[in-house]
């Protein structure tokens, strides 16, 4: 697998400037995910709802005031829309019309609308241009009362949305059997992410944040050609819209994903999440990619917050400091998934302090 090298001493020198003291939080991502000198790293910790509440318990705050203690730096943005349950089944449906499991913590694959339907013709498609789509969103924008980090959650923005409808095993034999009908549905969801990237960028946002994972535990779930010619280029059409208007891009994939990294710095992804310690190697990472990526999780939640004891918390937490923000930017910091309740607070508490 080949790389950009890195020149360390050049990324020593971009942050050899004495940053200002006091940025706020949106500041502080904005240069940290532009590898500029910051007066701290900023960080992040994700969680679901029932974490969320434990979380909120343990520290003895509201949940609406959990991320203000967390010292999160970034607030995500989603479409307003209402949401629809099935009426015999524990199943709610996404805006697109896939179908998730409402028992589990996780994102639990229901419902795929197209499983025994493929005519995309006849889809009900969802509009992008539903002017209510937005509502939420451009009052937290407009508002100016958060001074975090402000990016649209575009998440199963692609490969995961195709399969979300298709279904994962059967889109998987599309890739090979059907090519064109493949790339006809990728299209026209990316179509409608365009559409709504446009929209966020104008409402004002500081970045693009796109979640579609490619990998698995030791290898990707294609090939990198199949990848190469069918994500690609509607991914890069995607990332244009932000980078056009001079904005980043992070982008989220789990897994191993080495073989695509290069193509991913080419169509304009400037910070990687999760960077799973478990499969990507963060000295690697650094060596082949640290002048061209910034980086963003890298503490375990597979492994080390579920089963670590304290000295491991800490000693692993300064690692990823060390070894992927060695300049002392460049990194956003923080667990590598959205925690579940199976993580103790205690865990967590101690990994906020690490921080510090």
């Amino acid at each position: 697998m080949s790389g950009p090298v890195i020149s360390q001493s050049a990324a020593a020198t971009t942050a050899a400037r004495t940053p200002e003291p006091g940025l706020s939080r949106k500041e502080r991502t904005r240069r940290a995910l532009r590898r500029e000198p910051v007066d701290r790293l900023p960080t992040q910790v994700n969680y679901t709802a029932a974490m969320g509440e434990m979380l909120a318990n343990w520290f003895r705050v509201p949940v609406s005031r959990l991320d203000a203690r967390l010292g999160n730096h970034l607030l995500r943005v989603d479409i307003s829309y209402t949401k629809k349950f099935s009426p015999s089944e524990p199943v709610a449906f996404d805006w697109w019309g896939a179908g998730w499991s409402t028992q589990t913590e996780g994102y639990w694959h229901a419902w795929a609308p197209m499983s025994g339907n493929t005519d995309l013709e006849k889809y009900s498609w969802p509009d992008p241009l539903d002017l209510a789509l937005l509502d939420r969103a451009g009052q937290i924008i407009s508002s100016g009362s958060d001074d975090r980090f402000v990016i649209p959650n575009f998440g199963f923005a692609l490969f995961e949305r195709a399969w979300s409808l298709r279904g994962f095993d059967a889109l998987l034999v599309d890739l090979i059997d059907r090519p064109a009908w493949v790339e006809d549905l990728l299209d026209r969801i990316t179509d409608i992410q365009v559409a709504l990237a446009k929209r966020f960028v104008a409402l004002g946002v500081d970045g693009g944040y796109f979640g579609d994972d490619y990998g698995a535990q030791s290898s990707l779930l294609f090939s990198p050609r199949t990848w190469r010619q069918m994500f690609k280029p509607r991914l890069a059409r995607m990332f244009a819209v932000f980078r056009e208007s001079g904005l980043p891009v992070i982008l989220h994939s789990d897994g191993d994903i080495r073989p695509i990294l290069t193509d991913l710095v080419d169509i304009g992804v400037t910070a990687l999440n999760p960077i799973q310690p478990e499969v990507m190697d963060h000295e690697w990472l650094w060596r082949q990619y640290g002048n061209h990526l910034s980086f963003y999780g890298g503490i375990s939640t597979q492994d080390l917050l579920l089963r670590g004891d304290a000295n491991e918390i800490r000693a692993a937490t300064e690692k990823c400091r060390s070894v992927l923000a060695p300049a002392g930017t460049g990194l956003l910091l923080g667990p590598s998934h959205r925690m579940q309740s199976d993580i103790s607070a205690q865990s967590v508490d101690i990994m906020l302090k690490a921080f510090q």
